[in-house]
């Protein structure tokens, strides 16, 4: 444990800052420089998920972090270290759960798009409107992972694809989630019934990284009806569902189900999805 804490505190403290201040090419920009701002982002994402750490962590965190909140940290800290994540992104994810403005620095689009819907984005909303209604044509679960009361104002049988549309975005778009995990369930229901796309697909049209949406997608609140299931590991691993991850997980039999319904073909035994990839976002 003790190492576990000594390997965290350097890596925020010490190795981080001393790349930022070196302009370490592992990161194209390096948006903080200070040991704080380094662990504030690194355990809103191992930690917070989808909120600040500190709503779920009593402070001081090195010292109230079970072994397994830090071997994730370190392991994110590590991935910014090798490059494999994106800093910018990570920050700016982070600034948004604490409901901060963060001045967009010229030629920084790739931070703006992460922090608010573009121009080009709120014009094609209504294309991705009419987008959403692909997905909401598959038979509904009646054993629900994570249920939840949202789900109550959905209509159902209301005849009109249209306003089904129009209910369900308007439910995404004026729940509490983050503007940024809004646009992650927005980008979602483009995907078909019948199809599957990537963690690392939906990051590439997010300008972000897989990690990120990953996250954004943990505890959906309107799922099945936003088809998280739809969404698998690169290497077409089943990913997670429910809160859990993989083949083994406590939900994985449900989104296989899930999925076989729609015409998806799993093989259970390897926990893999066949077929190609879809990547029509727009």
């Amino acid at each position: 444990m003790e190492t576990l804490q000594d390997d965290w505190k350097t890596l925020y403290s010490k190795t981080l800052p001393s790349l930022a201040i070196q302009r370490s090419p592992a990161q194209k920009v390096w948006p903080v420089h200070l040991d704080h701002c380094f662990a504030r982002i690194i355990l809103d994402h191992a930690i917070g998920i989808d909120a600040p750490w500190t709503s779920k962590l009593a402070s001081p965190a090195i010292k109230n972090m079970s072994p397994v909140q830090l071997k994730n940290c370190v392991a994110l800290g590590n991935a910014i270290v090798d490059g494999k994540e994106d800093l910018a992104t990570l920050n700016a994810i982070s600034l948004e759960l604490r409901s901060k403005k963060q001045k967009p620095a010229a030629n920084s689009k790739r931070k703006r798009e992460t922090l608010a819907l573009t121009n080009k984005e709120a014009n094609s909303q209504k294309k991705r409107q009419m987008s959403i209604t692909s997905a909401l044509s598959f038979p509904h679960s009646a054993a629900d992972p994570r249920p939840s009361p949202l789900l109550a104002s959905i209509p159902r049988n209301t005849g009109s694809a249209e306003a089904l549309v129009n209910e369900l975005t308007s439910l995404i778009t004026t729940s509490d989630l983050s503007s940024f995990r809004q646009r992650v369930l927005l980008a979602l229901c483009q995907v078909p019934a019948g199809r599957f796309t990537t963690y690392a697909a939906l990051s590439d049209y997010l300008h972000s990284s897989a990690r990120a949406v990953g996250n954004g997608l943990r505890n959906n609140p309107f799922a099945p009806t936003v088809p998280c299931h739809r969404v698998v590991a690169a290497n077409r691993d089943l990913g997670g569902f429910g809160g859990f991850w993989g083949k083994e997980g406590m939900f994985a039999v449900e989104k296989v189900k899930l999925l076989r319904e729609e015409g998806v073909i799993v093989d259970e035994v390897k926990g893999k999805v066949e077929g190609e990839v879809w990547k029509g976002f727009q």
